[in-house]
């Protein structure tokens, strides 16, 4: 009797006793399948290391933090930081460290041991630097503080210094920031502690750097010399020592707590899988569309002047500000729609000098609403134009974007000027969750000679250089570099990196930003070609594109581009398409660009202004735009910002040429100036050299179109085209200088050709001034065949590669004598005196930087001139000797084409 109640459980355990051995022994078989846990061994742990990163670690590259305990190493595990080398698709130079490994990475992971210490597993890999280009190494650790140097293109490009103990700053903040900072901590670290980050980088970057941690900071041994210095653990600053040959500065990150819906993604990302994230991201974007649609445009909140008047300029000189009106797409046109109306900021601000000179602005910023597309004419864009005669630009990185590829982070400071007028927002490219790294590779970012993201061939490219002038177009491949403008590659005084890198991939601009082009849609590398091309070529301004990277999202979007008279537009919409901004940016009248981003990047304007206590406040061109609120734009940004200044504190703006020599008295030449009055475009200066007064003139590049004319007394050979000897006739009273290049001798003259009509036959001998395109350049003679159209004498040599050369001492007659050169701006100098041979105008113009220097002599000795128009001798139309005229134009803005 008592057996029965207990028959039906052994009668159903019976019946799956089968069942249960099997799954047994499938259990032994694959425990006994699975490879045994490594050996207790640097070999073995570092080859564990480098399978979980599917790369290379070496044993000697990694580091055990301190132990938690015994429960915690077992069941959590032991904290390890190492160096390892991940692989790359398709490995380049650039991503090889010089021994030929890959560039490598520092990670932090968890390690299961057991209680002997041996490893049983691994998770938790987390890359806690990220520069696919930088190589790091030179490891080092002291409790919770780690720091490794970043390498690339041959030498040290910034070293970093972690405190995984967290910034100590959690406990101050609200229970929600805590909750979303610890988030932010796990997915960047694998703690909720997160990191402490700061960074070292340096203006020439050393060979080498050697490291070690000490209590009181972070000890650098830096170059084969080994230089000193050391990071101040309690003030952040680097001690040199006063002995400073590579400028090292110190930069502490601040860590910003990111929203929930920036934490969504990367969070569903690490949990639930990249599928997940992606579905996560998309849906985040569907209610961002949505909020858009349901919001109405919104219209300008800017103060204005009203419609804004032409820029007064004397009687038969173009006014060139504002802007020529925007033709509206949409018919009939809203009131007001694409007519310019001068921006005045609430914030007090001056332009310096407007008050007593009629021809100044009162103010360098006019704006215009435009409907660019006719299907759809709720679609709006904002148009802000900037005259860039008075502005001048500061590119700036964010400390959290773009992430670089080389070495350090941007600082993400507002410059500290007494100029500063304003920001705008650029976008910054981010791998969407679950994307693969390829598909969202950064484009370029090179702040103060230094790269974040190496240039990218090809790309939409925004350059700044150390005046400030902005560059737009399309970044040259190859050896095609070299016609980036020379003033892109210059740098200050005290810095001169190229000196202690290679040259080549090592090079690179002062101040460079990439972005995806408008103008082949989803193609981030298209050239800008299309808007440079005659109107009937370009594709209508409501052409449809094929969309592409989510060019067809109707979404905020913004872009920037420059004008055929130089000006900068900045477009902006809140719920736009690729095609909308490209057609409004077409309107606009724009020769090349670039797109700034879309949402979920902060973009748009904002002006700034500096109050009496030394805070900075903030206001948005219009309220709708995202470019970040108020009291962040006015402190260090997480994000990139391309910064506006004024180019004077008070009175006018510098002079736009060079003005070399430091003893030399510039001042502003007495004849007539092209317009504005209050930008001088000739000035002069008197030297002595070898006993004789030296008078140079400075002729500013971008204020005169030069034309070469012959001379009466020039010979004309039988059956030799007639040259003209005059300017056009349109062009006659804009003449403001003429500079006399001597007449050939009747045997052997040098080559002569006015308009690209060879008048005598060239020899290839000696320089060569040539006028292209209304600029003068000095050239060996004997190269590349002259250009259609093209103006061009030979004339002696008398100095080149900064040298001085034999025919520059030649003793001959005691006569006036003229030289002249061509500075890498393009500022003309042109120096004459009296002397018996060229040796002292040309040592005058090698003095004022000079390189290649040309005798204006073009064989038959006559007495070099230089008139000015209201100058005495008064200025003649035509001459017996040939001449170079210097026909003014009205001050265009500054912007350029990247590569003319």
């Amino acid at each position: 009797m008592t057996d029965r109640p207990l028959s039906p459980w052994i009668d159903h355990l019976r019946g799956r006793l089968p069942i249960a051995l099997g799954v047994a022994l499938l259990g032994a078989v694959a425990r006994l399948s699975t490879p045994p846990p490594p050996a207790r061994t640097a070999d073995a742990i570092a080859e564990m290391l480098g399978g979980a990163i599917g790369g290379a670690v070496g044993p000697d590259d990694f580091v055990w933090e301190e132990r938690g305990g015994f429960f915690s190493d077992a069941l959590l595990g032991r904290r390890v930081l190492f160096l390892g080398v991940a692989p790359v698709a398709r490995p380049g130079p650039a991503e090889r460290a010089p021994d030929g490994r890959g560039a490598a990475d520092l990670y932090r992971a968890r390690v299961r041991l057991t209680r002997s210490g041996r490893p049983v597993s691994l998770d938790g890999v987390r890359n806690l630097t990220g520069t696919p280009i930088g190589d790091d190494r030179g490891l080092v650790a002291r409790g919770s503080r780690v720091a490794v140097t970043t390498s690339a293109f041959g030498a040290v490009q910034g070293i970093t210094l972690l405190d995984l103990g967290g910034d100590g700053r959690a406990g101050a903040r609200p229970l929600g920031e805590r909750l979303r900072a610890a988030i932010d901590g796990w997915i960047e670290t694998g703690s909720v502690d997160g990191a402490s980050r700061t960074e070292i980088s340096f203006d020439i970057p050393p060979e080498s750097a050697r490291l070690d941690l000490v209590d009181e900071g972070l000890v650098m041994a830096l170059g084969p010399e080994g230089v000193p210095a050391a990071l101040n653990a309690s003030t952040g600053e680097v001690d040199t020592g006063g002995r400073d040959p590579f400028v090292a500065r110190a930069h502490h990150l601040p860590r910003r707590v990111p929203s929930l819906g920036e934490l969504a993604g990367p969070s569903a990302e690490r949990l639930l899988g990249p599928r997940a994230a992606a579905a996560v991201a998309r849906l985040a974007r569907a209610v961002d569309r949505a909020a858009v649609r349901l919001r109405p445009a919104p219209d300008a909140a800017y103060l204005t002047h009203g419609a804004a008047s032409p820029e007064p300029a004397p009687e038969g000189w173009p006014s060139l500000w504002p802007p020529p009106p925007v033709a509206p797409a949409v018919d009939p046109p809203l009131p007001g729609e694409g007519a310019w109306v001068l921006v005045a900021p609430s914030l007090p601000r001056v332009l310096p000098g407007i008050e007593s000179d009629p021809q100044r602005p009162a103010s360098p910023f006019a704006a215009t609403t435009l409907r660019p597309d006719p299907q759809r004419p709720e679609v709006r864009v904002h148009l802000l134009a900037i005259d860039t005669r008075h502005i001048m630009f500061t590119l700036q990185a964010g400390y959290e974007a773009p992430r670089p590829t080389v070495g350090p982070r941007g600082t993400g400071l507002v410059p500290d000027a007494s100029t500063l007028r304003g920001a705008i927002g650029l976008g910054a490219p981010s791998r969407e969750p679950g994307a693969a790294h390829a598909a969202t590779e950064a484009l370029g970012m090179v702040v103060g000679g230094r790269a974040l993201v190496p240039p990218r061939d090809g790309a939409a490219t925004l350059g700044v250089d150390l005046s400030g002038r902005p560059y737009f177009g399309a970044w040259p491949s190859g050896g095609d570099v070299e016609r980036v403008p020379s003033a892109l590659w210059q740098r200050p005084p005290a810095a001169s990196p190229g000196a202690l890198r290679p040259e080549g991939s090592a090079r690179f601009p002062w101040a460079l930003w990439q972005g995806p082009s408008l103008f082949e849609a989803g193609s981030a590398a298209a050239p800008l070609a299309v808007l440079a091309s005659p109107a009937a070529e370009r594709a209508p301004a409501g052409a449809t594109l094929s969309p592409g990277d989510g060019d067809d999202l109707l979404v905020e979007r913004a872009a920037l581009c420059m004008t055929d008279r130089g000006f900068v537009v900045h477009a902006w919409g809140s719920a736009l398409d690729a095609a909308a901004l490209r057609a409004a940016l077409e309107r606009a009248g724009c020769l090349a660009g670039v797109s700034l981003g879309r949402a979920p990047d902060p973009l748009g304007v904002a002006f700034l202004s500096r109050q009496q206590d030394g805070s900075l406040t903030a206001e948005r061109l219009s309220p709708a735009m995202s470019i970040a609120p108020p009291a962040h734009v006015a402190s260090a940004s997480p994000r990139p910002f391309l910064y506006f200044e004024s180019r004077s504190a008070d009175g006018p703006p510098a002079p736009d040429l060079s003005l070399p020599g430091e003893r030399v008295g510039w001042t502003v030449d007495g004849g007539a100036q092209p317009p504005p009055a209050w930008s001088p475009a000739v000035y002069a200066a008197d030297t002595v050299h070898l006993g004789a007064q030296v008078r140079v003139h400075a002729f500013a590049p971008d204020r005169f179109l030069f034309r070469l004319r012959a001379g009466s007394r020039e010979i004309s050979p039988r059956n030799a085209p007639k040259l003209d000897a005059e300017v056009p006739a349109d062009e006659r009273q804009h003449v403001l200088a003429a500079i006399g290049v001597g007449t050939g001798r009747r045997r052997g003259p040098r080559g002569l050709a006015v308009g690209g009509t060879v008048g005598l036959r060239f020899r290839g001998e000696g320089g060569l001034l040539l006028v292209r395109q209304g600029r003068v350049e000095i050239r060996l003679a004997g190269g590349a065949p002259l250009a259609p159209g093209a103006d061009a004498t030979e004339l002696p040599l008398t100095a080149d590669d900064g040298r001085l050369r034999p025919e520059a001492r030649e003793i001959g007659t005691m006569r006036r004598r003229g030289a002249a050169c061509v500075l890498d701006d393009g500022t003309l100098l042109v120096a004459a005196t009296t002397f018996d041979s060229d040796e002292a105008t040309t040592e005058a113009l090698l003095d004022l930087g000079c390189a290649r220097v040309v005798a204006l002599d073009r064989g038959a000795h006559r007495n070099a001139f230089v008139h000015r128009a209201s100058g005495d001798p008064a200025l003649q139309g035509a001459y017996e000797e040939t001449a170079l005229f210097a026909v003014g134009v009205a001050m265009p803005g500054r912007a350029r084409r990247l590569a003319p």
